[in-house]
């Protein structure tokens, strides 16, 4: 799709993003280790994004009426990007109690990505057309994931150059970080803002108003969001200390997730643009349970397992990042938008917030059968499993005819007798190789 100069300034800003996300956020949770946090302080930072949306979703919605998209965007991120330096020098100011400091700083900079959470989708909504948001959403998610991938190996050979409890490594490289977090949003403030539809007063009631098809698809994130968040936090802490891996290795791993999702976006766009959206988030979240029953088999002698649960999490979560934007876009109403916004990311927070701290007491508590994180991901993967049967009362909003969930599954692989699944194979080799080619050429 060609793209004009609105679509192209938030297309190159994923890129930015990605850079600065995969020197912060990414290695956040190997900080807090570095600092002696336990699966509980793990599970709690796992929570604060989704405790930052609760308070502040609703007013980023209410500042519409009020300011421009990009005036918010602009103000909130920016001190959210600066949060990060009262992160890095935790050590330093912080000495006697670094864990609480660093939990109320990532606080602060996840309120302020989420306060203008709402500006940003609205304006995302009025940039790119619904014929082709798959293919946009597809194509600047993809972009992400190159760069993050390019920043988490980068990241993890640096960190490698420092001894195991020397947090140089950390505090230089989230200053690194929170300069790329800076160009995301000047390059964001290049977007000429189409006029916005909605500046009617929303009373508060309004943010808890759900029903209809809308109501069903919040029951459905708030579900699955408890299931894949119960052990998403754990999976670094597995890595590195379960398993024993260095940075690099869990770096490698990480990015191997982004080069398989590098690889299957255009082709996972396409589909639901095709196909619809229901159909392709269906098969991604059933895929997602198969994640942690990969991790349960992984153990330091059959390492070989964790590139093959990697590469499984590119596929599937290549189809959920895609579809889960598009189906809400596609179930909420241009007048109603960022009140709808600010309602869906509200609930669906609150299993975020419970899931991980719940997670963490369980790995550091339980024991039923398995002890641990395995325990945790066990749970996690029945509850992955389950949460599917609730899409499967939401219609498809965006194609008209709803296909059979076995010929979108054949098409997704390309299990078609003219071309055969050798044919997308070799098309998806071809691909890693040729990324894998970039990114080796970028390193050097």
């Amino acid at each position: 799709m060609k793209l004009n100069n609105n679509q192209q300034y938030l297309l190159n800003s994923g890129g930015w993003w990605a850079l600065y996300d995969g020197f912060t956020s990414a290695y956040l949770v190997a900080f807090a280790l570095a600092l002696g946090a336990n699966n509980t302080v793990v599970g709690i930072l796992g929570a604060l994004p989704y405790i930052a949306i609760l308070f502040s979703e609703i007013p980023g919605a209410m500042l519409l009426e009020h300011f421009s998209r990009l005036r918010i965007y602009s103000v909130a991120s920016t001190l959210s990007r600066l949060m990060w330096l009262g992160m890095l020098l935790t050590p330093a100011l912080f000495m006697s109690h670094p864990l609480a400091a660093l939990i109320l700083f990532f606080f602060l900079a996840k309120f302020g990505d989420y306060i203008s959470d709402p500006a940003w989708t609205v304006l995302v909504a009025d940039v790119v057309p619904a014929p082709t948001r798959g293919a946009f959403v597809a194509r600047r998610t993809r972009l992400i994931n190159i760069w993050g991938m390019i920043a988490l190996v980068i990241g993890g050979f640096y960190l490698d150059l420092f001894a195991a409890h020397d947090l140089r490594g950390f505090i230089t490289m989230f200053g690194i970080g929170i300069c790329f977090g800076i160009a995301t949003t000047l390059v964001t403030l290049r977007v000429k803002e189409p006029q916005y539809r909605d500046h009617n007063h929303h009373g508060f009631k309004e943010f808890f108003h759900l029903e209809g098809d809308f109501l069903r698809y919040v029951v459905f994130a708030f579900a699955f969001n408890f299931a894949f968040m119960l052990a998403s936090p754990f999976f670094t802490a597995y890595i590195l200390q379960d398993l024993g891996q260095p940075y690099i290795i869990f770096a490698l791993s990480t990015a191997l997730t982004n080069l398989t999702k590098i690889a299957v976006f255009k082709h996972v766009g396409k589909l639901s643009d095709k196909f619809g959206d229901k159909p392709v988030l269906l098969l991604s979240v059933l895929g997602t349970g198969l994640v942690p029953l990969v991790f349960l088999l992984t153990t330091p002698e059959r390492i070989w397992l964790l590139w093959i649960g990697q590469i499984l999490s590119g596929i599937v979560w290549a189809g959920y990042d895609v579809a889960i934007f598009n189906m809400f876009l596609d179930l909420t109403s241009e007048d109603k938008r960022a009140v709808q916004t600010a309602t869906y990311s509200i609930a669906t927070s609150i299993p975020l917030i419970i899931a991980p701290v719940l997670g963490g007491f369980i790995a550091d508590n339980l024991v039923f059968g398995l002890a641990g994180i395995p325990l945790v991901f066990a749970i996690s993967m029945v509850l992955r499993f389950l949460s599917p049967l609730l899409l499967l009362g939401i219609p498809e909003k965006r194609i008209k005819h709803e296909y059979p969930l076995r010929e979108v599954l054949w098409h997704a692989i390309e299990l078609h007798p003219s071309r055969g699944i050798q044919h997308r194979w070799h098309g998806v080799v071809q691909n890693v190789r040729k990324k894998g080619a970039l990114f080796l050429g970028i390193l050097r």
